[in-house]
């Protein structure tokens, strides 16, 4: 069987045995979104890293969903991983919000986030 093919026929499986979950749940968090401000605050550098790809890509896929909606897009190219460390800074700062997930962060920032114009 040709490498293409096996690519194709495991996608549709893997779509098969996914999909409907996938379909049937809300957006869920998984990995660096869980990390809290009390996590954050001890990372390394390259953990930051990885908190802020996190943060891109979820962004992106959700600005992929208001897409797909027809709702206004973020201005992602806005969206920078200096304004995230500003914006995680400022919530982290603070010992009450130790417990404050990056997800939960992310949120907040994208509730008041520009929107594309047309």
């Amino acid at each position: 069987m040709r490498t293409q093919t096996k690519v194709s026929l495991l996608s549709l499986l893997a779509l098969l045995a996914f999909g409907p979950y996938a379909v049937a749940s809300d957006w869920q968090v998984v990995g660096a979104g869980n990390a809290t401000c009390e996590h954050w605050n001890r990372m390394s550098p390259e953990g930051k890293n990885e908190v802020l790809s996190w943060m891109a890509g979820f962004s992106s896929a959700m600005n992929l969903s208001r897409a797909a909606e027809g709702r206004p897009e973020y201005r992602m190219k806005l969206l920078t991983y200096d304004y995230l460390r500003i914006e995680i800074g400022a919530t982290c700062s603070l010992a009450k919000n130790n417990s404050e997930a990056m997800s939960g962060i992310l949120f907040k920032i994208l509730q008041k986030f520009p929107i594309e114009t047309k």
